[in-house]
């Protein structure tokens, strides 16, 4: 993060992997998409302590089928971002003009910034999963593709939780690789290896949480969509009518 009005100095790998003694509802509690970031280079130590603790999630079947490729190399970083980098013009044009508040038009703000500069970020993470006979789910398509990036998105979130207590800003992106051929090849995969999302990672030039969410009272349902208990046991908390 930020040091006071001063350039940025990175911290070392000793006083940023000092982060993971952070309580875990702390970091779940503040962990925010991080998308400014600082262009100095991460420590490949903190990289790869981040990257150890995203392989503790687990997966379907047990199948531990994931692969990381971490980009560091500038002409690889240009080459893999390319495509998305015109598509996002396009995007960002139809968000604009169909953003309604000034909320909106601030987060595509930054979403803009990454996309100008993500070939400067320092880090970009590209999750994959190898698709196989042994990990093939059943049920329909749409079963399928869950539980297929199931098996991946676990550890991603490892991943942004462990950025979010060593310093690292970090954010889930799935439109830099919409062209999944152009991604392959750049990144020479195999046909078995699915890209299934980019993680930019550097230094966190934006603020984490703690963050803005509905209550829980709002969004959770017992038994049915619709029977909302805990709202009502809030609203009688506040001074409202019980049940």
């Amino acid at each position: 993060m930020t040091t006071g009005s001063g350039p940025f100095v990175p911290p070392d790998a000793t006083a940023a992997l000092a982060g993971l003694s952070m309580p875990l509802a702390d970091a779940m509690r503040t962990q925010r998409a991080i998308r400014r970031l600082h262009l100095d280079p991460v420590d490949t130590d903190v990289l790869r302590e981040v990257l150890a603790l995203a392989l503790k999630a687990p997966t379907s079947s047990n199948s531990q089928d994931w692969a990381f490729v971490v980009v560091n190399d500038a002409v690889q970083k240009r080459r893999l971002v390319r495509s998305y980098q015109r598509a996002f013009k396009l995007f960002g044009w139809f968000a604009r003009r169909a953003a309604p508040d000034e909320a909106t038009r601030r987060q595509l703000r930054v979403s803009e910034w990454q996309r100008e500069h993500f070939h400067e970020l320092p880090t970009l993470v590209v999750a994959c999963y190898r698709r196989t006979l042994k990990h093939r789910p059943v049920g329909r398509p749409q079963l399928r593709v869950s539980s297929f990036y199931g098996s991946v998105y676990p550890a991603v979130q490892n991943l942004l939780l462990a950025c979010r207590a060593v310093g690292l800003g970090a954010s889930l992106q799935t439109l830099p690789l919409w062209l999944v051929r152009s991604t392959r090849k750049v990144l020479q995969l195999p046909p078995e290896m699915v890209p299934v999302c980019i993680i930019p990672i550097g230094w966190a030039r934006g603020r984490y949480g703690p963050t803005q969410r509905p209550d829980i009272g709002d969004v959770v349902h017992v038994d049915r969509f619709g029977n909302q208990p805990w709202q009502s046991a809030q609203a009688g908390q506040l001074g409202g009518e019980g049940p």
